[in-house]
């Protein structure tokens, strides 16, 4: 406990000794109960709240008006700062003093007694005279004690040997917080990596997980926001995969962007932890860095690693706190980087998995299904052929047998289909690409969709002329009108699938009529496939193009023709959209670069 002790503070007389001095045994007494006072101050919050009592301590065996004490440091585990005063305001506000007796104690790194206060600030603050000594530590002066008096005021010799060792136990003190602060941050991140591999281990999605990652981590850090980001190397692109933010999401950015010159490109590119302290605005004009979104005053960022390739960028940052992230900060985002790398990865060919599962799923489901009712006719028809060979009757034979070849083709249809997207998907689909005319891919896909016309009735145009119906012996036909042709290089197999599809698909939905258009100009071909039928919503328009996608529960189909046609118009490097409203009909438009020197880079797609 602190001793309570009368004293004489100073006489105006200068050469009048002070009534009262401090002897051995008081010295000691004194140095205990200052040991006790900071022995108990063992980590920095304690310390602080034990420092105005240790300079009251410091002030009453000096005998002095008053004082300040400052303890500010930027030892390893990152900024410390605490302070006390009473009845003497400290004149600074950092230990970077450039004047008076307080800058020359700090360089000298001694005790320092001055009355040359003339142009002194501690001559306003009511001191005639001032003591300052310095507070080391061991990575080097961690603070400073001043006290000041009147002019007759001169600590003795011993009391100033009492106050150095006093000062001495300070230093060791604000180690022993130091280190406990260490500690604690090393105990605090070592149980964050552990809980981030956890939560890695566990089965969660990638989604899931990164959202885990992000959440401990913005707790963990005090940060403002956390960002689990996302490199593709084939695209050259960054995307947000989790974000945590303090302050509630009201970020305006692209959750994904191409990489530049920004702060998480330069950690791409650089393979490399960025780490900024102060003022990202600054920092990054001196790195010649872009600098993006809100500015911060604390930023750190590492790169994902995995088998050596950079998967993605781990980031945190704060807003208000400036020198938050540190060496051992730098140490604990890379580890968890590199955690994250391998959670990212196994995510994802875990995701890839689970996505081939489900395609197997859908597929057999689909196989099951659409084969049942595409067989299901044929059978149909067969119990009919057999019943009317039993009566004899021989007229409706070939209207049967063309129903019989009309559903066997449409399974032909529907393995193709299926064979066809199981080559784009592996990318063994190789287009034999020629310079042909665009007709030769049109009219076969016409004359097989033949009996579904005649069926119901549908009437189809081509370039705007009548497509007419006509019965030969042995089968139905179709005569075009004679059109101008349209040259273009184009795989002709592939390209008729493709008209094949948007035709087949068309008379499910077709009132009456359907049209197809073929034009070109010097450097394009465009084509549309119409009908008049009911048209789609637009939420069905967004999932046209999904495998297995099937919109209209009453007109079944594999679910793989329209995202087939969208890949081989692709592949033509071409591109594809929908023209739709719910009551105005259906059209789907595609167009690809009519020579190969038409393409991009000139080449097959």
């Amino acid at each position: 406990m602190t001793r309570s002790r009368q004293f004489v503070l100073w006489r105006n007389d200068a050469s009048a000794a002070p009534a009262s001095r401090s002897t051995g045994n008081e010295d000691f007494l004194w140095y205990h109960d200052f040991a006790l006072s900071l022995g108990r101050a063992r980590a920095p919050e304690s310390l602080e709240r034990a420092l105005p009592d240790i300079l009251r301590m410091l002030i009453e065996r000096l005998e002095a008006r008053g004082g300040a004490l400052r303890i500010q440091t930027d030892a390893r585990g990152g900024p410390f700062m605490i302070e006390a005063a009473e009845g003497l305001a400290p004149c600074f506000e950092k230990l970077d003093i450039t004047d008076c007796a307080c800058a020359a104690a700090l360089e000298q790194g001694e005790l320092v007694v001055s009355r040359d206060l003339e142009e002194a600030p501690c001559r306003a603050a009511g001191a005639s005279a001032v003591l300052c000594a310095p507070i080391s530590s061991q990575s080097g002066v961690c603070g400073i004690l001043v006290a000041g008096g009147d002019d007759a005021w001169n600590p003795p010799p011993q009391t100033q040997s009492v106050l150095r060792m006093a000062l001495a136990l300070l230093g060791q003190a604000v180690d022993r917080a130091l280190e406990a602060r260490r500690d604690h941050k090393m105990a605090r991140d070592m149980e964050t990596v552990n809980t981030i591999g956890q939560v890695i281990t566990a089965r969660l999605t990638l989604k899931d997980m990164a959202h885990e990652i992000v959440s401990r981590l913005g707790h963990v850090l005090e940060t403002d926001e956390v960002n689990v980001i996302l490199y593709d190397s084939e695209r050259g692109e960054l995307s947000f995969l989790a974000s945590y933010v303090a302050e509630g999401d009201t970020r305006d950015r692209p959750e994904i962007y191409p990489v530049s010159d920004g702060m998480n490109s330069w950690i791409v590119r650089n393979r490399a932890p960025l780490l900024m302290t102060q003022d990202t605005v600054a920092e990054c004009a001196a790195m010649g860095i872009r600098h993006g979104g809100r500015p911060a005053r604390s930023w750190l960022g590492a790169p994902m690693i995995y088998k050596d390739k950079v998967v993605g960028v781990l980031s945190v940052q704060s807003y208000h706190k400036a020198g938050l992230y540190d060496r051992d900060s730098v140490a604990l985002i890379e580890a968890v980087a590199n955690q994250c790398a391998v959670a990212v990865v196994n995510a994802l060919l875990f995701g890839q998995i689970i996505e081939r599962e489900q395609e197997k799923e859908r597929l057999y489901f689909s196989l099951t299904h659409d084969l049942l009712s595409l067989i299901s006719p044929i059978a149909g028809f067969a119990k009919i052929l057999k019943t009317m060979s039993r009566s004899g009757k021989t007229e409706p034979i070939e209207d049967v047998a063309g129903h019989i070849q009309s559903a066997t083709e449409k399974i032909t249809r529907f393995a193709e289909d299926i064979l066809v997207y199981a080559k784009i998907q592996s990318g063994k689909l190789a287009l034999d690409i020629a310079r042909r005319d665009v007709f030769e891919s049109v009219e076969p896909a016409v004359r097989a969709c033949l009996p579904e016309f005649e069926l119901r009735d549908i009437t189809v145009r081509l370039n705007g002329q009548p497509v007419t119906m006509s019965r030969a012996s042995g089968g139905s036909g179709a005569h075009f009108v004679a059109l101008e042709t349209v040259t273009a290089d184009l795989d002709r197999g592939q390209m008729e699938r493709v008209f094949l599809n948007l035709i087949g698909n068309a008379v499910k939905h077709a009132r009456s009529r359907i049209d197809v258009a073929v034009e070109a100009d010097d450097t394009r071909v465009r084509c549309r496939v119409s009908d008049d039928g009911e048209g789609a919503s637009p939420e069905q328009v967004e999932r046209l193009f999904d495998e297995y996608y099937q919109g209209d529960g009453k007109k079944k189909g594999v679910g793989l023709g329209l995202p087939a046609v969208k890949k081989i118009v692709e592949l033509h490097q071409g591109d594809i959209r929908v023209i739709t409203a719910p009551g105005e009909g259906f059209a789907i438009e595609f167009s690809w670069p009519r020579t190969l020197a038409d393409r991009e880079g000139g080449t097959v797609g």
